[in-house]
């Protein structure tokens, strides 16, 4: 045998080898189910199997075959250890805590002592699980319907017979559904990061060592230390709980919805070489949990476990879809069409396109006797620039007013009364600029903020700031100019302020507010001499905002997807994500699901590094520009709090802004009420499918290039029309 032959033998013996010692996963698909599940539950396109002893599922597309599991269906082949082999066998997997250990405990269906009393419903089952030796107990019911099936684990049900040692800490529901290995699967995890991302599913060769973990909502501020600097920038928020993960060659897909329990969760995604060599996304909900708790001014501190339970029933849903409606895309549409069918858009009209701008009115900067006032744009000229705007075409504006009342944008926090700044031309200024709104059908909002605190114009107002966990009263930094410490207000006096204010704006026939701060915080706190959960907060920042809708126009700045209900529109959304290293790219999944729902204005388009790259995705999305704008040169805010604004003078933008309000009215004018039914890309290339037929191109990239027969210069799109 020659030379070659013999290394050429020696190869094929490796590989065979090789591929002996790989685990040999069940594939979507392949074989007859795996024993000891049986049919529970079916819709027109999938079954739905069970392994009673760990609530383990199996969803069959009944079109294909095909299968997304639950859990691993060979762990004898893993050599992950005892624990991780528990969480990926089990349905549902539950943490406790014994007293005050700062790590919780996990109990799973595996590794700990358990009793399973389950009852098959026809559409699902209901099953009571106890840990006997633990004493903790709780009801878990699954229901299948036409989109997937939701499962559901009510508080009250859970019961804690030894609370002073063993207590829930958190839950998992079907973490591993839909997971992957290793990259044996072409497909990708979807994450909310910013507008939506994807984590491609192939082999990452152990580069990556950390997973993506966001709370839902944003960081809870009174239970997370954070470190601030003036350099670094926050990574995107969390503000719609949705995640899935898509199988592209098997064509199913399956997402995760938090609809209830959301205040208190966590969605976490791990690439392979994680901790192991799984691709899995999911949702953590946090019951209680242990902190450290400040003894005295020396440092010391005690572990602590919170009080009381946070106040979530567990209600998720899991969205199934097969063939063409397998991909992001499919996935939020049906999404969007749950949430529309659940109320969570009301009544708002977002086919008659416009843009948003916001006038920085007033700012506030140190002076020799003190504090004075920094005018950028009095009442009067905003009027001129909304004047000079529909001259040349631009009508309708969403126009909220930052800063428009005395002490500024950043003295005036909160928004405590109704008080425009006699700077900017007083009360008889500001209703006169309503009234030329109301003529120029453009619609007038003031911005409030009556979250945050200023404690230098405000000091007594700070026996009210809000607490953490820990009693220890929270703050920041603000890195600017004049005021150097932030602070925010309890929910119940934010809710004080916030109604007097609203009832003060009402009587003044303001026709609008915008929210900004509350729409985007989620926290548990400490009040009235007692640990107090997220729910709370949930409950009454939601409280405010319905009351204000019942007087008047309100939109949201950044809003958590628990408040889109009462919103008019959506401010300052995302237009992208955080550039995650794992993630592949970005996908619109935010714009989609909200597309022909509510009106909906990105990130300030003055603030973008590229803006025709910027320009692309409001086209792709089918959003909308908002721009902020200033009288003055911004060099004037240099020694303010707002010194950050850097490009905001009108002048630069009186010809980009109606040019691109042509532009886009022009392409909303053919979408009128239509939404995203599909969205695919091709490299740099994108193709966007609206509900009406029409089907937008785009071009990301520098160079020409070609996609289903549409040929499309750099950075440019085509819109086509099927006859």
């Amino acid at each position: 045998m020659s030379g070659g032959r013999k290394k050429l033998a020696l190869l094929l013996s490796l590989l065979l080898v090789l591929s002996a010692a790989l685990p040999a996963f069940a594939r979507a698909g392949e074989g007859a189910v795996p024993e000891g599940y049986e049919l529970i539950a079916e819709n027109s396109r999938f079954n739905l199997y069970l392994r009673k002893s760990t609530l383990a599922v199996i969803a069959e597309s009944k079109e294909s075959g095909k299968r997304l599991y639950s859990t691993v269906q060979n762990p004898e082949e893993m050599k992950d250890n005892a624990t991780w082999k528990g969480f990926y066998q089990s349905g549902i997997v539950m943490e406790y805590l014994d007293g005050v250990k700062s790590l919780p405990v996990q109990a799973d269906f595996i590794n700990t002592k358990n009793e399973v009393d389950l009852t098959l419903t026809g559409d699902g089952y209901a099953a009571k699980v106890r840990y006997p030796d633990l004493g903790i107990g709780y009801e878990v019911t699954l229901k299948m319907d036409e989109r997937g099936f939701s499962v559901s684990i009510p508080k009250d049900s859970i019961t804690e017979e030894m609370p002073d040692t063993y207590t829930v800490a958190s839950f998992y529901v079907y973490p591993f559904m839909g997971y992957s290995y290793l990259g044996q699967d072409e497909g990708y995890m979807i994450i909310p990061d910013g507008q939506g991302a994807m984590i491609e599913l192939k082999d990452n060769e152990e580069r990556f060592s950390s997973p993506f973990d966001r709370a839902v909502y944003g960081t809870n501020i009174g239970v997370e230390s954070s470190v601030y600097s003036d350099w670094s920038v926050d990574a995107e928020q969390v503000l719609l709980p949705a995640f899935g993960m898509v199988h592209v060659e098997d064509r199913l897909a399956v997402l995760g919805f938090i609809e209830n329990g959301d205040a208190a969760a966590r969605i976490m995604a791990y690439p392979n070489g994680v901790r192991m060599k799984f691709d899995w996304v999911c949702a953590k909900y946090l019951y209680r949990l242990v902190y450290s708790q400040p003894t005295g001014p020396n440092s010391s501190t005690i572990s602590m476990r919170t009080e009381h339970a946070r106040d979530i029933d567990i209600q998720q849903q899991f969205f199934l879809e097969d063939g063409e409606r397998a991909s992001y895309a499919g996935l939020a549409c049906a999404l969007r069409d749950y949430m529309t069918e659940k109320g969570y858009f009301g009544e708002a009209d977002p086919t008659v396109f416009d843009i948003a701008v916001d006038f920085l009115g007033a700012e506030t900067e140190n002076d020799v006797l003190g504090k004075k006032s920094v005018p950028m744009t009095t009442f009067a000229e905003a009027g001129e620039i909304l004047q000079d705007l529909a001259g040349k075409g631009v009508s309708g504006i969403s126009v909220t007013y930052r800063g428009w009342q005395e002490g500024g944008l950043s003295g005036a926090l909160p928004t405590d009364a109704y008080a425009p700044a006699g700077s900017l031309g007083g009360s008889g200024a500001l209703e006169k600029l309503m009234e030329e709104a109301r003529k120029l059908n453009d619609r007038l909002s003031l911005e409030a903020d009556f979250l945050h605190l200023n404690t230098q114009t405000h000091p007594l107002l700070f026996y009210s700031s809000f607490k953490m966990i820990t009693s220890q009263t929270w703050s920041r930094p603000t890195f600017g100019k004049v005021y150097d410490t932030m602070y925010c207000l309890t929910p119940s006096k934010t809710l004080e302020i916030g109604r007097n204010t609203v009832n003060q704006m009402a009587s003044h026939r303001v026709p609008g507010v915008s929210f900004t701060g509350i729409p985007s915080l989620m926290s548990d706190f400490y009040e009235s001499d007692h640990y107090q959960d997220s729910t709370v907060m949930m409950a009454g920042y939601e409280t405010l905002v319905k009351e204000a809708a019942e007087k008047m126009e309100v939109t949201l700045n950044k809003a958590n997807c628990y408040l889109w209900r009462h919103a008019a529109a959506l401010k300052e959304m995302p237009v992208a994500g955080s550039d995650y290293a794992y993630v592949r790219r970005d996908i619109p999944f935010l714009a989609i699901t909200v597309s022909g729902k509510l009106p909906y204005y990105t990130e300030y388009a003055n603030f973008q590094a590229n803006t025709n790259r910027y320009f692309l995705h409001l086209v792709e999305q089918g959003t909308r520009p908002a721009f902020l704008l200033t009288m003055e040169d911004p060099i004037k805010l240099q020694n303010t709090n707002s010194n950050d604004v850097y490009s905001s003078r009108y002048e630069l933008y009186r010809d980009l802004i109606p040019r691109w309000y042509e532009e886009l009215s022009a392409l909303h004018e053919k979408l009128g009420a239509a939404q995203i039914t599909d969205h695919v890309f091709q490299g740099d290339l994108v193709r966007v499918t609206w509900s009406n037929g029409i089907k937008v191109y785009l071009n990301f990239g520098s160079r020409t290039a070609e996609m289903d027969g549409v040929t499309l210069d750099g950075a440019a799109y085509k819109v086509v029309t099927e006859p």
